[in-house]
């Protein structure tokens, strides 16, 4: 019964020191990310004070599934509703495209990236 017991133990131990890991991964790789991403969005000519929020969702299911594993949303201050997506992925920030709550058409979501890659998005 003892040797039951200690082999739950060590178990549990083990388990646990994977998932602390496994965390700790995710949260400094986040960091990393959104250093990444600022540097990023400076490359194409947005200041760091243009941005009001940049979102960082992991998954280790979606790397399982062959999804992209990091979703990065970037929302700027001066277009508030739209997210400008992004995903991390063999050590790079890759551009995916725009979404917004509200619906956009086809030629909204166009302009928007196009704009967003030349670097024209906040000229009037």
């Amino acid at each position: 019964m003892a040797k039951k017991k200690k082999a739950y133990m060590i178990s549990a131990v083990v388990l646990a020191a994977i998932v602390f890991a496994l965390s700790l991964n995710v949260f400094v790789m986040k960091k990393f990310i959104r250093t990444y991403a600022y540097t990023e969005l400076e490359y194409r000519g947005y200041a760091p004070q243009d941005v009001r929020e940049i979102k960082i969702e992991h998954s280790y299911l979606n790397r399982i599934l062959s999804y992209d594993e990091w979703i990065i949303s970037v929302e700027f201050r001066k277009e508030p509703d739209i997210l400008f997506a992004f995903t991390y992925r063999d050590d790079k920030i890759i551009f995916e495209g725009v979404r917004s709550e509200s619906m956009l058409d086809k030629d909204e979501v166009l302009a928007y990236s196009e704009s967003f890659k030349n670097g024209t998005l906040f000229e009037e």
